[in-house]
């Protein structure tokens, strides 16, 4: 099974991928385990790209809305975002035909470079111009080198590529391997299946002896790796070999396969790398974000076991207690009589002649030990052994293994009540676990559309409406995502969400500005103010600029609109947000009701109140699993709900669709 990524994959990915990474502005950074992810944001792309540097396996780009947990790991991680966030990657190179890559960044004024090592024991660092490691994913003493903070960067000893060496190099570096595919993978540097595939296009054995191969096939051999690197470069064709459905390797052109092997094909040489290691990425997430819980978990279930082995304990006793309750209740004439004996002998004639009393009663009872200075003497009747004191009568004797009884059951049934209760909890803890997995692999399957990171709608009559989630996606709508002919709109208050209405150079209806002027009223700051209604203005986009007048000052964030403001009043704020299936997915979507009712499988009305939005996002999320809705609420992301929620609010409608039950809520 393929572990890494060859040099060979490493020159094709560049090759695709480098006009996505150069120019790219590193946006953030997580750490996973080993792994640093960097968040992407490139100016002539809609949303983000996530880098995925793995040291010692891979690097590829996925689409996929990973969301690292952010609590985890947080000192490494704040490391890492102090080096490279806010950097811009200038450009990116591989050191000859090895797997170590070069991100070459520009931070501010410094010019630093990130290093990125996909051989065995590789390490991820970041240089200073000096050339010297500031920050490492983890430290290594190696006979041939020191990676640590403070030392000069030393890249891994390299050889002599094959496409340099003479053909005398050539057969000397095949007899470093036992046969012609090893000496051509251990002494060529050639990855395994560019190694086989040139064997078989020059029809040489692969078994055969490096010893015997001679100048002629060498030469072979060394054209046909040229030419295959040269086409597979120029033209991949990327795969992923799978065996009985699981998956073995990824290439970037097809490779001779086992019988039965199934190949998957794929546009992209990146996609296939990130298809490949989704599960790998997936384990990782799912283990950073599981960590406290899977604690929890393993201290419960110790308790557990604790719990357990005490109440065996105290059920074997009390089934001992209970069998000499018995036979005191059963025999206890016969003991009466015998323990009255015993007394008068001892304090007649001494602990000597208690036996003597065995005499006086049955043969079926025995006394089979005496400890004088206890005044206590063992009874052996019916296979029970019997504790009795001289200076006490039977009746106290049973009263005390009446209360041994009742606290034995006491204290089993409160353990038996604790290990429930902590059963419970674990339970609890593991389905958790188990939509947290779930979620994890729903997210990196999902690819989000490029403007579910604003606020946004879709009209009934097809228009795209996005709004900004803050002031700097306000102002990105405006200088990024505006053309001259889209509709800006903005409450009549200070404070609000620049809202675009993307017309692509069609006429809007008045149907179309009102409902979007929801979302114009709604993300402003007369919803925390609890307004009932606003009036919204809307302009051209080519009326809005970032130029103050002469004289003036514009504050940061701030724009100004010349020419005439249309109006819409008195616009309520009431919002509707609920959850539709949108492929194979669910997503949250926001709007008026007229247009959330016709897409959303559940959805809510919210009004301005007192309840704040993480309690109202949580309760939406409870009364999805009310209605029958329990896959989506374990899919959907509470947060995702939350932060579409314009602040303190009352839930005055619920209702769920497809048949179920409507639910009105008057009181959120």
């Amino acid at each position: 099974m393929k572990n890494s990524m060859s040099w060979l994959d490493i020159k094709v990915w560049l090759e695709e991928q480098r006009h996505l990474l150069e120019g790219a502005f590193i946006d953030n950074v997580f750490v996973l385990n080993n792994s640093i992810v960097l968040r992407l944001r490139r100016r002539d792309l809609h949303g983000h790209l996530w880098l995925i540097i793995e040291p010692g396996r891979r690097i590829s780009i996925t689409y996929a809305q990973i969301k690292p947990p952010d609590s985890h790991s947080s000192g490494k991680q704040q490391m890492w975002r102090r080096m490279v966030r806010d950097c811009v990657i200038q450009s990116v190179e591989q050191l000859d035909l090895e797997r170590v890559v070069f991100f070459n960044l520009k931070c501010g004024n410094e010019i630093r470079r990130l290093v990125a090592e996909l051989l065995p024991r590789g390490i991820a660092c970041v240089l200073n111009e000096e050339g010297k490691i500031v920050l490492i994913t983890e430290s290594r003493s190696m006979k041939d080198r020191v990676l640590k903070p403070g030392v000069m960067y030393s890249p891994p000893p390299t050889r002599k590529p094959f496409i340099e060496m003479s053909v005398n190099e050539l057969v000397q570096m095949l007899s470093t391997g036992k046969d012609l595919i090893r000496g051509l993978i251990k002494g060529w540097g050639l990855p395994p299946e560019v190694a086989e595939a040139v064997v078989r296009m020059c029809n040489v054995e692969k078994s055969v002896s490096p010893m015997n191969v001679d100048s002629n096939v060498v030469e072979c051999l060394k054209s046909k790796a040229l030419e295959l690197v040269e086409n597979v470069v120029k033209k991949p064709d990327p795969c992923i070999v799978y065996v009985e459905g699981s998956p073995q390797g990824f290439y970037p052109f097809t490779p001779l396969t086992h019988s039965g092997a199934e190949i998957r094909k794929f546009e992209k040489f990146n996609d296939a790398v990130d298809e490949y290691f989704r599960a790998l990425l997936e384990h990782e997430l799912v283990q950073q974000a599981l960590r406290e819980v899977e604690a929890e978990i393993s201290k419960l279930q110790k308790s557990v076991e604790d719990i357990e082995r005490r109440v065996s304990l105290a059920q074997r006793e009390l089934e001992e207690v209970r069998r000499r309750l018995e036979v005191l209740e059963t025999r206890y004439a016969l003991l009466d009589e015998l323990h009255r004996c015993v007394v008068y002998t001892v304090r007649g004639r001494g602990w000597d002649s208690v036996t003597s009393c065995i005499n006086s009663v049955e043969v079926d009872i025995k006394v089979s030990g005496v400890e004088p200075s206890k005044g206590q003497y063992v009874v052996l009747i019916d296979g029970v052994e019997l504790v009795l004191d001289v200076r006490r009568d039977l009746v106290e004797v049973y009263n005390d293994l009446r209360k041994r009884v009742s606290e034995l059951e006491s204290t089993v049934k409160r353990a038996l009540e604790e290990k429930e209760r902590l059963v419970n909890k674990i339970n609890e803890l593991r389905l958790r676990s188990e939509v947290t997995r779930k979620r994890i692999r729903y997210t990196l399957q999902s690819k989000p559309e490029w403007y579910e990171r604003f606020h946004w709608t879709y009209t009934t009559t097809g228009f795209l409406v996005i709004a900004g989630r803050d002031a700097s996606q306000n102002i990105s709508l405006l200088k990024r995502y505006a053309e001259p002919s889209d509709i800006v709109m903005h409450a009549d208050i200070q404070g609000a969400s620049t809202v675009i209405i993307k017309t692509g150079g069609r006429e809007v209806d008045e149907e179309t500005l009102r409902e979007a002027a929801v979302l114009a009223a709604c993300y402003s700051k007369a919803w925390k103010a609890g307004y009932g209604a606003i009036d919204v203005f809307w302009v051209k986009r080519e009326q809005v600029s970032f130029s103050a007048p002469s004289g003036e000052y514009l504050p940061k964030g701030s724009f100004m609109v010349y020419g005439k403001k249309n109006y819409i009043r008195g616009v309520r704020l009431e919002l509707a947000i609920g959850v539709e299936k949108y492929g194979d997915r669910y997503r949250v979507i926001v709007g008026p009701e007229t247009t959330v009712a016709r897409k959303a499988l559940a959805y809510m009305v919210l009004i301005p109140g007192d309840i704040d939005p993480s309690s109202i996002a949580k309760s939406f999320i409870e009364k999805l699993r009310e209605s029958g809705l329990r896959e989506v609420a374990e899919l959907i992301d509470v947060n995702e709900v939350s932060v579409r929620i314009p602040g303190r609010s009352k839930i005055v409608k619920y209702l769920a669709k497809e048949g179920l039950a409507g639910k009105e809520d008057a009181n959120g």
